[in-house]
């Protein structure tokens, strides 16, 4: 517990944990949802950037909006911030001089396709050391830094659309990625999203991946053992490169619960939800990955996940609080119910 009980209540309370973010082993960043029992209005979020070895409220900054809606965060390197965006585009950054509420994307470029539908922000991450915003029908969106967003597309690096990508149809967004962006280099990118919609990008010409399956794909990652992982809507794994792909793993979590980030962390895929820490177990299963090892945390203060730029730091978020974890030792860095 890192914080006090006036801290957790003037910051935290009220709010769940919708996202995470972290730069260094005490220095991270929190999305917040208001708790509401009333969707007619939305909820209020909140951003809260915590330094935990700068006392009290001194290592705390807040930012609130009560129109962002889903918003992710990630971790940029070049430049050095946070950067929250929603689906709709809307923008927050925080880095060491500043912090502040943007322009949005829609704003400074055009989001609307050659159909005339809108893109959606799935997620942000980053990428090559870069922010990325990936969106529905294949768009990538580059941060340059304070309100500067480059489109692949409009560099003419986009990935390719079908053939008939022209016609009225009106299920482009389930078919079409992206939802997640993962890479080994600033050479070698996967982008995964949509009926199985999986592409390789090599700095130059995009290469649609053969990946056995139709099914909705939720995440990507470029992990160290030199594969690529692939989950579907129901947690169910892919692992390959290229133009080689096979099920490695079998999972029947119901939606809601399936893996919405994976990273490769200290030798080993981890998998996190809204709720909880996955993992594949020797037969071949995603399970939660309490039933592995002891000494994990819950699943209400574990779940969203975030790697330290240097590698050595695993960031994770439940509903109710935030854990720290070193591949060894977990530090549970504050839980609502340390507080009543």
């Amino acid at each position: 517990m890192i914080i006090e009980k006036s801290i957790w209540k003037k910051y935290f309370e009220g709010f769940t944990f919708f996202g995470c973010a972290i730069f260094r082993r005490q220095g991270f960043c929190f999305v917040l949802v208001e708790e509401k029992g009333s969707f007619d209005i939305l909820p209020k979020t909140r951003i809260l950037t915590v330094i935990a070895d700068k006392a009290a409220e001194a290592g705390i900054r807040r930012a609130q909006a009560e129109d962002l809606s889903f918003a992710t965060i990630a971790c940029g390197l070049d430049p050095t911030e946070y950067v929250v965006v929603d689906t709709v585009s809307n923008v927050y950054s925080a880095n060491g001089k500043s912090n502040q509420f943007e322009r949005s994307i829609e704003d400074l470029i055009s989001l609307k396709t050659p159909v005339g539908a809108m893109v959606t922000i799935r997620k942000v991450a980053r990428v090559a050391g870069k922010v990325y915003a990936i969106g529905s029908n294949r768009r990538l969106y580059r941060r340059e830094g304070i309100e500067k967003w480059v489109d692949l597309h409009a560099e003419g690096r986009g990935a390719p659309m079908p053939a008939d990508y022209t016609t009225s149809r009106t299920d482009w967004g389930r078919v079409l990625g992206f939802k997640d962006l993962s890479a080994f280099s600033e050479t070698d990118f996967y982008a995964a999203g949509g009926a199985g919609d999986l592409w390789r990008f090599d700095g130059k010409t995009w290469q649609q991946c053969p990946l056995p399956t139709n099914a909705q794909l939720e995440t990507v990652c470029c992990a160290g053992d030199g594969k690529v992982y692939v989950t579907d809507l129901h947690g169910n794994v892919w692992a390959g490169r290229e133009e080689k792909w096979t099920q490695v793993a079998t999972s029947e979590l119901s939606w809601g619960s399936q893996p919405v980030d994976a990273f490769w962390f200290k030798g080993r895929m981890l998998f996190g939800a809204q709720e909880g820490l996955y993992v594949i177990n020797r037969n071949k299963q995603v399970v939660p990955l309490g039933d592995v090892e002891e000494g994990v945390p819950s699943s209400m203060v574990t779940g969203r996940i975030d790697i330290s730029p240097d590698g050595n730091h695993l960031l994770t978020a439940g509903p109710y609080g935030a854990c720290l974890y070193d591949g060894e030792t977990w530090t549970r860095l504050f839980s609502a119910f340390d507080y009543r």
